[in-house]
């Protein structure tokens, strides 16, 4: 809940900057530790991250 609170905060401060919001997509487990993730699903779920926007509507 802390993180999806932050990511929230931050869009919100960002949103008037011409950039680019993005979260993770499927395969790494929220709050779990990126050192622990291996390198196929780590590297998936950067590729087909997903626009911010469309994480608040999954909600």
């Amino acid at each position: 809940m802390e993180g999806d609170t932050t990511n929230f905060f931050i869009y919100k401060r960002l949103q008037s900057y011409p950039l680019r919001i993005t979260t993770l997509a499927r395969g790494v487990a929220i709050g779990d530790e990126l050192e622990y993730a291996d390198e196929i699903t780590l590297g998936r779920s950067i590729i087909n991250r997903i626009p911010f926007e469309n994480s608040l509507k999954a909600h």
